[in-house]
């Protein structure tokens, strides 16, 4: 082990993530739902601790050009790649720092400032209880009062199945003396035996199954960071709750949006069981019994900053939103608490009005259809929620400024035609990442080069592939043939054209 690593797997680089949640207007509306007061300056300024390859942070930046963003990760080789993705994008409002937990704990730099929102994703299961203490630290200087801190980990009891597969990897990994990729794969191939030879702990977690099928599926880089390192931590919620307090960071609701609706959206029996207690955090953690909660996206706050009813009131009202996508026909919305459906009378009335223009909550609430049945404040903000995280609507930014996030998008296409493996492209309307696949990046640079007859599109994207050396792959296979290629190609374009371009015009990617 690295000395400097602090028991973190190191080997291998941390993927180029891109995670909604740390949206600040996502952050400002869980704050909301959680009945507490989110800062409301325009000059919002956001930290993120542990911020890995800086491309979820980029991406926000991008997007939210009178906000001032700073990542700090203690991996050198994550930095550069940050501070090169900024600098070849034109991003003026965001720096990368190198930065160690332990070392930032006893001299947080006083030019650093103080911040409104700061994101650790991915970061608290991952280090130690002693690391965690600097972290809390941290947070003390560098949160202003009434700021928000994301924190987002592994949590009992939905991880503990993971508990058994990171055993099998972790222990395979050190006795292999195999790089890490490599130990990964073997392990793998492990766990896949002792499900063939029916060993007995698959009976008793039959869910063991699928985390190893998913294991298999994910980024392998990802599934490293995730499983094959020294430390790693499943936390009970109240377990979290008391450690934040330290730094005077009291809990105030979920950045998984639906999640703030628990109990409320339970079956009765839950619902009736978690209601006889009113101890806010043993709640919680009857919910999370429920519903088997695996990861916890949570929101405190520094300082219980409770608003006036009214103006709590008020300042959702002035929240708008925009329809980006359409909607299942049958209204149904899959959630931790099982799958909500969707009352159609309250519904179609606010995706048709969003499908004009940007409304805020109260234009929402005072349309004809929703007056003539008496459909409150609560419903309202309950089904734009659930529509946010369907991805049929989301919020409207309204201070984006689609020519700086063009050159970001613009960048990622560029450097993917050059092999990197970026996913995901910025929207500038909605403050947020737009997943998209390697080939569907090349389509685009393409575009974005002025292309737009098919010809031109098939030819310069088969180029970009070749270049790459990457094979086109069909229903498991490789097509040799440069005709059944070509048309495989056609036929790809073709749906980004129909399908995709007319989504990317709604999220003012392109115009």
């Amino acid at each position: 082990m690295n000395s400097w690593s602090h028991g973190y797997n190191i080997e291998v680089p941390y993927t180029f993530g891109y995670y909604k949640e740390t949206n600040p207007l996502w952050i400002k509306w869980g704050v909301f739902l959680g009945g507490k007061k989110p800062p409301f300056e325009n000059h919002l300024r956001i930290l993120e601790l542990g911020c890995g390859q800086g491309f979820n942070l980029c991406i926000h930046a991008s997007c939210f050009p009178k906000m001032e963003f700073l990542g700090i990760d203690f991996n050198p080789s994550h930095i550069a790649h940050a501070k090169e993705l900024a600098k070849k994008a034109g991003l003026k409002n965001i720096k990368f720092e190198e930065g160690d937990f332990v070392e930032l704990a006893k001299n947080f730099p006083k030019e650093w400032g103080q911040f409104h929102i700061v994101i650790l994703h991915g970061i608290w299961s991952w280090i130690s209880k002693d690391v965690r203490e600097k972290v809390i630290k941290i947070l003390k200087n560098a949160v202003l009062p009434g700021g928000i801190v994301y924190n987002s980990y592994n949590a009992m009891p939905g991880w503990m199945t993971g508990t058994i597969l990171r055993e099998i990897l972790r222990s395979h990994y050190k006795i292999s003396n195999l790089p890490a990729i490599q130990a990964l794969e073997k392990g793998l191939e492990l766990a896949q035996k002792l499900k063939e030879v029916n060993a007995m702990v698959f009976n008793i977690y039959p869910n063991l199954k699928h985390r190893i099928e998913m294991a298999l599926k994910h980024n392998k880089n990802y599934v490293v960071h995730e499983y094959i390192n020294e430390t790693h931590t499943i936390f009970w919620v109240q377990e979290v709750i008391e450690e934040m307090l330290q730094a005077k960071l009291y809990y105030a609701g979920s950045a998984n949006l639906v999640e703030n609706f628990l109990p409320r959206l339970l079956p009765d029996p839950m619902e009736n069981l978690v209601n006889q207690y009113s101890h806010p955090v043993f709640r919680l953690f009857l919910i999370d019994l429920m519903i088997n909660q695996s990861f916890r996206r949570d929101l405190y706050q520094k300082g219980l900053v409770v608003p006036l009813g009214i103006e709590h009131i008020k300042e959702i009202k002035n929240i708008k939103f925009i329809k980006v996508e359409n909607p299942p026909e049958e209204l149904k919305f899959q959630t931790s608490a099982g799958v909500i459906q969707g009352r159609k009378e309250i519904y179609i009335p606010i995706l048709d009005s969003l499908s004009n223009k940007p409304k805020g909550v109260e234009e929402l609430l005072n349309l004809p259809e929703l007056r003539k049945q008496n459909i409150g404040l609560p419903a309202v903000i309950q089904a734009l929620t659930l529509l946010l995280s369907q991805g049929t609507i989301s919020f409207y930014n309204e201070e984006y400024d689609a020519h700086y996030t063009f050159k970001l998008n613009k960048t990622i296409t560029k450097l993917c035609v050059e092999g990197r493996p970026y996913n995901f492209i910025a929207s500038p309307i909605a403050g947020i990442g737009i997943m998209m696949s390697q080939i569907e990046m090349l389509i685009l640079d393409t575009i974005f080069e002025g292309n737009i007859r098919i010809e031109d599109l098939v030819n310069k994207v088969e180029l970009k592939l070749k270049n790459l050396g990457r094979k086109i792959t069909k229903d498991g296979k490789t097509i040799e043939d440069p005709e059944e290629i070509k048309k495989f190609l056609k036929q790809q374009i073709h749906e980004f054209i129909t399908k995709k371009i007319p989504k990317l015009k709604n999220y003012k990617i392109i115009e």
